[in-house]
């Protein structure tokens, strides 16, 4: 006697269908990895020219208390360049209620018009 096996489909491999729910699921998770990859690369850029703007303010400040001559009141700007960066400083001084003290406003503008970095700080009449 003779025994035939039962046809069963074939358990092996995958289905076009399994085939193309994986290609979708990998498809989306590199998408989203890419968007996430390249806001911190946008996060980076942004902490980059802040640390510049940073400097500029900084060097700014610097300079108006080592040059001992205490700042008049009103608006300036002026420029600066930090690693090949530009940069707009506007300036504001203004009286405080001691006639020996000034406060001074710092707003460090990049190129696009960008406030990249605010200081405020008081000078003394030494």
């Amino acid at each position: 006697m003779l025994r035939s096996r039962p046809r069963h489909p074939s358990s092996r491999g995958f289905t076009l269908l399994e085939v193309l729910v994986a290609l979708a699921v990998v498809a989306i998770a590199l998408l989203a990895a890419m968007r996430a990859s390249g806001g911190l690369q946008d996060n980076a850029e942004r902490y980059h020219q802040a640390v510049l703007a940073q400097q500029c303010a900084e060097n700014f400040l610097i300079d108006q208390r080592l040059s001992r001559i205490f700042p008049p009141t009103g608006q300036s700007q002026s420029h600066c360049t930090e690693a090949n960066a530009s940069f707009t400083l506007n300036v504001d001084v203004q009286p405080t209620p001691n006639p020996n003290f000034r406060r001074v406003d710092v707003q460090v503008l990049d190129t696009s018009g960008w406030t990249a970095w605010n200081v405020v700080t008081i000078i003394g009449n030494l």
